[in-house]
Formats: C-alpha cells, structure tokens, sequence
C-alpha cells in the first residue's frame, strides 16, 4: 500500500477545494447563499444535509458561514426582510432587485453588495458570528499544515509502520 497522501501534497485546485470543503462539513458549517432568482437576488440558509437535495459545499454563491444551521436560517430571514423593507420604502417592488441583479454585471454587483450590507447587519444585529470563503479557507488551511506536520512527525519517528502494515 502506498504512503498517505498529506494535505500540502494535494495542491491542485480541486484537491484543495474537496479539502476545504470537507473541513466546512467536519465543522458542520452552514452557508448563507446569495443567488440570482426569478423575482431578484434571493438570500438562503443552506445546511450540509440539508432536505432539499442541496448541499453547502454545492451553494454556488455561498460566501458566509455560520456554525450552526438554526443561525444561518436567522440571518438568512432577517437578511431578506431587510431588503423587502428596503424595496418597499423605495417604492420599487419586488422586480427591483431582479432589475438590478440581471442587467449589466456592475450592476448585478450592486445588487449583490445591497443583499451582502443585510447578511452583514443582520447577522451584526442577531450577534451571529458569520465567516467569509476566505477565513473558513485559511482556517482549513490551518488544519491541513497541522496534520502535515503531525504525519510527518509520525513518519520520521516511525510510529505510522503499523497503519501502514495494516
């Protein structure tokens, strides 16, 4: 049987995303997804296992996290009331934001910072912590050279020759 394959070894994109990715579900993160819909940008809560057949890990748009689901369900909500509110006060409707969101891309990332401002005051208001890709990234990132160095620590002192016989 060949040698164990450590985390700094599998530097291909793909290999670093399953590796974030399968810390993201370790942790049991839950993301708070921003999308593109028919009525305008939408704002979700999508867990790991999740009923609906979508995954976190598999939230295209995903950008926060939270560690708990029931949090990233709060934050989600509140998100997506706050922009109603703020499409009913500018007496737009609800094909505002889809206005917005699918004409020119500067726009649609206007669209995007008006749903990011809410995920980031609700979740500032309910006192919910929330992590970017970027920190759960460098977090995995972390943990990934933490176990490198533990396997190679193991390696040298010859402590893994009985997982590797077995």
């Amino acid at each position: 049987m060949g040698r164990m394959v450590a985390g700094r070894e599998c530097c291909d994109p793909r290999g670093r995303s399953a590796l974030i990715a399968a810390y993201r579900e370790g942790l049991g993160l839950a993301a708070v997804s921003v999308t593109r819909a028919p009525g305008g940008v939408r704002i979700s809560a999508v867990g790991q296992g999740s009923g609906d057949g979508v995954h976190a890990a598999d939230a295209a748009n995903a950008n926060w996290w939270c560690r708990r689901a029931a949090d990233a369900e709060r934050v989600a909500a509140a998100a997506m009331r706050r922009l109603q509110r703020r499409e009913s006060r500018n007496g737009a409707g609800p094909a505002a934001l889809e206005s917005v969101s699918s004409a020119k891309p500067d726009c649609a990332s206007g669209a995007r910072l008006l749903a990011d401002e809410a995920i980031a005051s609700a979740a500032k208001r309910l006192n919910i912590t929330l992590l970017s890709d970027a920190e759960v990234a460098a977090e995995a990132t972390a943990v990934i050279a933490r176990v490198d160095e533990e396997i190679e620590r193991l390696q040298r002192s010859g402590e893994l020759r009985s997982v590797n016989k077995s």
